[in-house]
């Protein structure tokens, strides 16, 4: 006998989860009253007709993106040439990279996208037809949810089911069926600033599909309403879930290390103490720029470009940098396989052959640094004035893009990399086959093996730094591949 599919959600399994969670996100409410449930077993039809279940489930559907967003980030970082896995128990094998359908958190990350965007259909489904407290706000949120839900699995994976024990639908399709989820959202939400999210989050979409005039559209009204947009996750020190990125950026037992020319950039998630944890922006206006500049670029209009790169930057300086005392961040000096410099006299250069260049590694042994906690970059002015082409002007977009959203699990999407479908998912659903095309990962050719992109050369007499792989200049060589570049 076959198992259900991951896909598959009911009150039944979550109830007794937003019971427990319930005390902590709506304590003092009246929506709620977790102490009237006197069996933690809490079934379908006595959570329907708990007063208030359409909000509570909202809560629950929103802690599930926590969740889900952490399992993105954080995987997909280290599957990047953003982070090397110098000295954690998370997985070895991503950094190679190798994204196996075997492997467990590729299960994690399927089943917790899988569970949100099944929360928030049985949410709209079901739960709201017996609230008559449900708001159109409610309605909204979790329609931005499923949506979000179907961008992430769009963006990380090769395919997934639609639905539980479905037949694998491609990424493609679960992009435009989360821009018809934001759509809807958009709609009908009375608050400003939840419509923009769907716009951008549309936008997003949109590119990664290669639609080039809706991103374009989508990017735009964005700005147009709101030109230092942010939309934050907030995590919750006490009850959880905290920002996972940002533990294993700050713990001296946890320590994913930066690429040494994106060391200037962390730790974007400092520890504030105790009882804060660090937002992630995974909705910012930078977006909206770096899309625009891209469609300019499509279009060979190099000297629009530079002037919309030149608006980013002023964006990006806005934001705001932290002092952090940064001295637990021990660059693999004690238990990490690899040394990394730490000195700010280090010179870096982007690969073998390109010039030594300052500015990019701190001193965090001497305590203090300033760090940017929403968008940094090493670009300036000057160099945005000297693109002269298009191939150059994407290779300072795509090294842009990378620096302005490190650690918030983007860049496996930008280097063409996909996780396959789980093999348990495989082995559960009967409308799947081992051994077809959506079991294998999707690593462009061009793609170095071998931990390469997280490999350098470091000297630490000579005080240098030589990455073995620029990276975006592989891009760009590469602009033409289908998985990569939308616009090109």
């Amino acid at each position: 006998m076959r198992a259900h599919s991951l896909a598959r959600v009911s009150a039944r399994v979550v109830a007794p989860l937003l019971a427990v969670l319930a005390t902590s996100v709506l304590i003092g409410c009246d929506a709620f009253k977790p102490t009237d449930v006197v069996n933690p077993n809490v079934t379908d039809k006595q959570f329907l007709n708990t007063p208030g279940a359409g909000a509570s489930w909202v809560r629950g559907t929103q802690r599930q993106f926590l969740i889900s967003l952490n399992d993105v980030v954080v995987n997909s970082e280290l599957a990047s040439d953003n982070y090397f896995n110098n000295y954690t128990t998370f997985s070895q094998k991503f950094d190679l990279p190798v994204l196996e359908y075997i492997d467990p958190q590729v299960l994690s990350i399927q089943s917790n996208l899988a569970r949100l965007r099944d929360m928030a259909s049985f949410g709209l489904d079901t739960v709201f037809a017996r609230d008559t407290m449900v708001t159109a706000s409610d309605r909204a949120e979790l329609l931005y949810l499923r949506g979000l839900a179907k961008l992430f699995i769009g963006e990380t994976f090769v395919g997934l089911p639609a639905s539980a024990n479905g037949a694998v639908a491609p990424w493609q399709d679960h992009l435009q069926s989360a821009i018809e989820d934001f759509t809807q959202a958009r709609s009908i939400s009375p608050d400003a600033a939840a419509r923009q999210s769907s716009t951008l989050a549309m936008a997003r979409a949109y590119y990664r599909l290669g639609n080039k005039a809706k991103a374009v559209e989508e990017a735009t009204a964005l700005l147009a309403g709101n030109p230092t947009f942010i939309r934050n996750a907030t995590f919750d020190p006490v009850n959880g879930p905290t920002n996972t990125m940002q533990t294993v950026l700050t713990s001296s037992v946890n320590n994913f290390q930066p690429l040494p020319r994106l060391d200037f950039l962390d730790p974007k998630y400092p520890n504030r103490g105790t009882n804060i944890q660090s937002p992630i922006a995974y909705l910012k206006a930078e977006e909206a720029h770096l899309i625009l500049a891209e469609a300019l670029l499509a279009d060979n209009a190099v000297a629009a470009a530079r002037d919309r790169l030149k608006q980013l930057l002023t964006l990006v300086q806005s934001r705001s940098t932290e002092l952090v005392d940064s001295r637990l961040q021990l660059r693999g000096r004690a238990g990490g396989k690899v040394v990394y410099p730490n000195s700010a006299d280090t010179k870096v250069a982007f690969g073998p052959g390109e010039p030594l260049r300052d500015g990019f590694v701190l001193t965090r042994s001497a305590g203090d640094v300033r760090v940017p906690v929403v968008s940094g970059t090493s670009v300036t002015a000057a160099r945005i004035d000297a693109i002269n082409s298009v191939d150059d002007g994407l290779y300072v977009l795509y090294l842009m893009r990378q620096e302005i959203f490190i650690a918030e699990g983007r860049r496996m999407a930008d280097l063409g990399m996909r996780m396959p479908v789980s093999r348990t998912e495989v082995l559960a659903n009967p409308n799947t086959q081992d051994g077809a095309p959506y079991t294998q990962e999707q690593v462009p050719s061009f793609i170095p093996n071998d931990f390469g992109m997280d490999a350098f050369t470091y000297d630490a007499a000579a005080r240098t730094a030589v990455m073995s792989f620029d990276m975006n200049r592989i891009l760009v060589q590469n602009k033409t591949s289908p998985s990569v570049l939308p616009f090109n």
